[in-house]
C-alpha cells in the first residue's frame, strides 16, 4: 500500500447498487457516486471503476490524487490473495476483480467483505466509538456480520470470521442461499421474510403486501407500510423475525461477550422502530445471566454510508495493519479526576470544595450544573432531560452516572432515558454518595451529573 495519507476512494459493491465515497483520512467524505448494479453482462470492474469515476468528478479529483482503493463485496474474501471467493447473494464474474480495478486505474486497490467493512466504519465513525469490542450484525437481503476484538477485525484462518448470516440457528431448517440448512439469514433476512410471505399467500392467507409480492423481490420498505397498516400477516412474520433476530444475538453475546451489537441494514433501517423493542426485551430476558448485564444494543449511525467508509479504512491501513480501526488509541491517555468526599450540599474533587451542582464530562471538563433551564421548563432542578444529557456527553463517554441527591430526588424524563440508550452507553441513576463511588470505580471515557442536595 502506499505511504500517503490519502484521499481514498471506498466502493461498497453490492447486488442493486455501486456506492463510491472519496474519503479523506478523518473519515471526511470529499465526493460520492452512486449507480445501479447492472446485471446484464457489463464486466463488474467496468461498473466499479464507472462509479470511482463519478465520485473522483464529484470530488474535482483525478485517479492520481488517490492513495489507495478499497472495495467491499457481499461474501467471503481471501485475504492473501484478494480473490472474491464466494457470494450467495451476488453473481460472480470475475473472482480476480480487485486485480482489474488495480489494472484500470493504477492505484493499490485491496478488498474485502462488506459487513465486515461496514462494522470497521462503525468503530472507527458511528455506533462503536470508544468500543473495542463489537460485533456487527446488518440484516438485509441476507444477514452479514463483523467482528472486531481489541480493535482489529476478526475474519480467521480461512476469511469466514465474522459471517453470522451462516450460523445454524435451526438443525434442518430452510435452506439458505449459501446451501447449508437452518441458517440465520434462512430465518430471519429479508428473503426469509418474503419466502414465509409467498408460503402464506399461496395457502390462501390474505395480505395488502400481496400486490408488492406479486410484482417482484418485496423490499423492506413495503414491509414497514404493512406493518404501520396493522396488517395480521406481515406483523406476525415480523414478530417471528424479531424473535430470530435475539437468539442470534444471544447465541453471539453467549461466544464472545462483547461490549456492543450494532444493528444496521436495510431490513432494520427500514423496520427497526417495529424490530428493536422485541430483540432488546428478548435479550435483555436472557435466562443466563452473566455477572452484570452491560452489552449493548445500538442502531448504526452511518447508515448506507458504513460499507464504503469500511471501504476506505481498509485501503488507508495498508498491509501492516489489515483490518484495523484508524487511529484507535490503546488507551485514553485522559486522567479523570477523583471525588474524595460527598455531604449534603458538598462535594470534594481533586481538593475542590463544589458547593453546587456539578458536571464531569469524558474529556475530563469540570463544570457547574446550570438549573436556571430545567426550572423554567419543569418548575424543579430534580429533573434531567435530553437536553442538559447532550451537553454532559460530549466527548463520547461508555459510561455515564446520575447522582439523584442525597434523597434519590432527581428523575429522568422519558426523552433523557431514550437518548442514553440510544448512545449504547452503561448508564445508572443512583444516590449521590453511590453515583461517586461509581464514578471513581469506572474506567473511562466517563461521565457524570451530580445533584449535591436532595
Amino acid at each position: 500500500m502506499s505511504g500517503k495519507k490519502g484521499p481514498y476512494v471506498g466502493v461498497d459493491v453490492g447486488g442493486t447498487k455501486i456506492l463510491a465515497l472519496v474519503v479523506n483520512g478523518d473519515g471526511e467524505v470529499l465526493g460520492r457516486h452512486k449507480e445501479p448494479t447492472r446485471q446484464n453482462g457489463t464486466p463488474l470492474a467496468d461498473q466499479i471503476v464507472a462509479a470511482v469515476d463519478g465520485a473522483l468528478n464529484n470530488a474535482a479529483l483525478k485517479a492520481k490524487d488517490l492513495a489507495a482503493i478499497g472495495l467491499a463485496v457481499p461474501g467471503v474474501v481471501d485475504s492473501r490473495t484478494g480473490r472474491f471467493v464466494t457470494a450467495p447473494n451476488l453473481v460472480i464474474d470475475d473472482p480476480e476483480v480487485a486485480k482489474r480495478v488495480q489494472e484500470r486505474l493504477g492505484i493499490p486497490v485491496a478488498i474485502g467483505n462488506d459487513v465486515n467493512l461496514g462494522t470497521l466504519a462503525e468503530v472507527w465513525l458511528g455506533a462503536g466509538r470508544g468500543f473495542r469490542t463489537v460485533v456487527g450484525v446488518f440484516p438485509g437481503t441476507g444477514i452479514g456480520g463483523g467482528v472486531i476484538v481489541d480493535g482489529r477485525l476478526q475474519t480467521g484462518p480461512e476469511d469466514l470470521g465474522g459471517e453470522v448470516g451462516h450460523m445454524i440457528l435451526l438443525v434442518d431448517g430452510p435452506r439458505c442461499g449459501c446451501g447449508s440448512l437452518g441458517c440465520w439469514e434462512a430465518l430471519a433476512s429479508r428473503k426469509a421474510i418474503e419466502r414465509e410471505i409467498h408460503d402464506a399467500l399461496a395457502r390462501g392467507r390474505h395480505s395488502i403486501i400481496s400486490a408488492a409480492a406479486a410484482e417482484g423481490p418485496i423490499k423492506s420498505g413495503a414491509l414497514r407500510e404493512a406493518l404501520e397498516a396493522g396488517d395480521d400477516l406481515v406483523t406476525e412474520i415480523m414478530k417471528r423475525t424479531g424473535h430470530y433476530l435475539a437468539q442470534g444475538i444471544l447465541s453471539i453475546r453467549h461466544l464472545l461477550d462483547p461490549e456492543l451489537i450494532i444493528l444496521g441494514g436495510g431490513l432494520i433501517e427500514a423496520c427497526g422502530d417495529f424490530l428493536l423493542p422485541l430483540i432488546e426485551a428478548e435479550v435483555r430476558a436472557d435466562k443466563m445471566k452473566g455477572s452484570r448485564d452491560e452489552m449493548k444494543i445500538a442502531v448504526s449511525k452511518l447508515g448506507d454510508d458504513a460499507v464504503a467508509l469500511g471501504a476506505a479504512a481498509l485501503a488507508a491501513q495498508g498491509d501492516d495493519a489489515h483490518g484495523s480501526v484508524p487511529n484507535l488509541p490503546e488507551d485514553r491517555p485522559l486522567t479523570y479526576p477523583t471525588i474524595e468526599n460527598v455531604r449534603f450540599g458538598v462535594a470534594v474533587v481533586d481538593g475542590k470544595e463544589l458547593a453546587y451542582d456539578f458536571y464531569l464530562r469524558a474529556d475530563g471538563k469540570l463544570g457547574k450544573r446550570k438549573k436556571k433551564p430545567v426550572r423554567a421548563k419543569y418548575g424543579t432542578s430534580h429533573v434531567v432531560d435530553r437536553e442538559e444529557l447532550e451537553k454532559v456527553c460530549k466527548g463520547e463517554p461508555r459510561v455515564v452516572l446520575i447522582g439523584s441527591g442525597h434523597h434519590d430526588m432527581v428523575r429522568l424524563t422519558d426523552d433523557a432515558r431514550h437518548y442514553l440508550d440510544s448512545l449504547g452507553v452503561s448508564w445508572q441513576i443512583l444516590p449521590t454518595p453511590e453515583a461517586a463511588q461509581a464514578y471513581n470505580e469506572a474506567g473511562g471515557p466517563k461521565a457524570l451529573l451530580m445533584h449535591v442536595t436532595c
